[in-house]
C-alpha cells in the first residue's frame, strides 16, 4: 500500500517508520523545514554551532516501548540525561532543590536529532503543507482512495492516511472530508482538545556568573520555566531559554511582538538581576499547540469504511507527553502494519 502520513513530529514518524518495516510505501508531508514538531532546536552563535532546545526541554520515559526507543538512541550515542540542580521558585520568590522522580533526557546534539533517527530511510517531503484531503476511492477510475491537495495546486494520492498533526490543524484537514465520508465523529470528538500556548524566549550572555541552577521552575504569572541550557551540553555558550505561562501567551498571542519581547526579558531581568537585561543576542518563537490541556482517551483513531482507511495520532491521544505522541504512532502503526499485510 502507499500511505500517506501528514506531519513530520514524534508520532508521524513513529507511524511511518512501523508501516515501512512492514513493507509499504509511505510518503510523509511535513509543513516546516525540520523533524521532530516541539523536539525542536535552534541554531544560534556567529558560527550557528550553539544548539539550543527551545521546544521540548526534556523528557521522561515510563513505558516499556518507550524505554526501548530510548536504548536504541543510547547505542547510537545520540542520548543522555541531564544531570544538574533542577529548582523550584515559589509565589514568594523562595528558591528550593529538589530531586527529579525520573530521569530526564535530552539528546546529545540537540533534540530535533530524536526526530532525524526516526526518520532515517522515511521519504519525507519539508516545507508541504497538506490542505485538505479528496476521498476518490469509490471511482473506480481512479487507482487510490485519497487525494492529498496542496495550496500550490499540486497532488498527492495514497491508499491511506495519517494525520499526525495537532488536534486543531487535523481538525482543518478533516473538515475538507466531511461531505465525501463520515469523519463527523472525528470531528466532533477532536474538536473538544483545547491547548495551552507558550512562547519560548532564547537569551545568550558572555562574561556573566550564571546560577547555581540547571532549570528553574517557576510559580509566577509571566515565566514557567527557565532552562539554563550551558548544563546541558559541553562547549554551550551561557544561553538560557525561557517559557511563559499559558495564560500570558493566550493574552498575548496577538500582540506586537516588540511588547511581548520586552515584558518577558523585563520580567526575567526581575527574577534574575540586572545582568539578566543584557544579552549578546535573544531570539522569540511562539507554541501554539504547546501542549493538550485535555487529552482523547484513546491511543489513535481511524475510519475503516470501503477504501477509506484513515487515521488521527498524536500527543493529544492518552496523554501530552513525548512519550505519549511516540505511543500513538507505534500503536497505530502496528496495528496497520497487522491490518494490511499482504496488501
Amino acid at each position: 500500500m502507499k500511505i500517506a502520513v501528514i506531519g513530520a513530529g514524534i508520532s508521524g514518524l513513529a507511524a511511518a517508520r512501523e508501516l515501512v518495516h512492514a513493507g509499504h510505501e509511505v510518503l510523509v508531508f511535513e509543513k516546516s523545514g525540520g523533524y521532530g514538531g516541539r523536539l525542536a532546536t535552534r541554531y544560534a552563535g556567529d558560527d550557528k554551532n550553539q544548539k539550543i532546545d527551545h521546544g521540548v526541554p526534556f523528557f521522561t520515559a515510563q513505558t516499556k516501548e518507550f524505554k526501548s526507543l530510548l536504548e536504541d538512541l543510547y547505542s547510537k550515542d545520540t542520548l543522555t540525561t541531564w544531570e544538574g540542580n533542577f529548582a523550584h521558585r515559589d509565589a514568594e520568590g523562595e528558591i528550593t532543590f529538589k530531586e527529579n522522580e525520573t530521569p530526564y533526557y535530552i539528546a546529545k546534539d540537540g533534540m530535533n536529532s530524536v526526530g532525524k533517527y526516526l526518520g532515517r530511510n522515511l521519504d519525507i517531503r519539508f516545507n508541504y503543507k497538506v490542505g485538505g484531503l479528496t476521498h476518490i476511492g469509490e471511482n473506480r477510475r481512479k487507482k487510490r482512495s485519497w487525494m492529498l491537495n496542496f495550496p500550490t495546486a499540486l497532488t498527492e494520492s495514497a491508499d491511506a492516511v495519517v494525520i499526525a498533526a495537532p488536534a486543531r490543524q487535523a481538525y482543518a484537514i478533516l473538515n475538507t472530508t466531511i461531505d465525501e465520508i463520515e469523519t463527523l465523529k472525528m470531528v466532533r470528538e477532536i474538536d473538544e482538545v483545547n491547548y495551552e500556548s507558550q512562547f519560548s524566549y532564547l537569551a545568550g550572555y558572555s562574561d556573566v556568573e550564571m546560577p547555581e541552577w540547571s532549570a528553574l521552575e517557576c510559580e509566577d504569572d509571566i515565566i514557567a520555566w527557565i532552562s539554563n541550557e550551558s548544563t546541558k551540553r559541553e562547549g554551550l555558550a551561557k544561553i538560557f531559554v525561557v517559557h511563559t505561562t499559558n495564560e500570558f501567551a493566550k493574552k498575548y498571542m496577538h500582540a506586537d511582538r516588540d511588547e511581548v519581547h520586552s515584558l518577558i526579558s523585563d520580567r526575567l531581568t526581575e527574577l534574575l538581576g540586572g545582568w539578566a537585561a543584557m544579552p549578546e543576542w535573544d531570539q522569540l518563537h511562539f507554541w501554539k499547540y504547546s501542549r493538550a490541556i485535555n487529552p482523547l482517551p484513546h491511543d489513535y483513531m481511524e475510519i475503516r469504511g470501503n477504501d477509506t482507511p484513515l487515521a488521527l495520532v498524536g500527543s493529544y491521544m492518552k496523554g501530552n507527553r513525548v512519550e505519549d505522541a511516540y505511543l500513538s504512532g507505534l500503536k497505530l502503526g502496528q496495528h496497520w502494519a497487522e491490518q494490511f499485510s499482504g496488501k
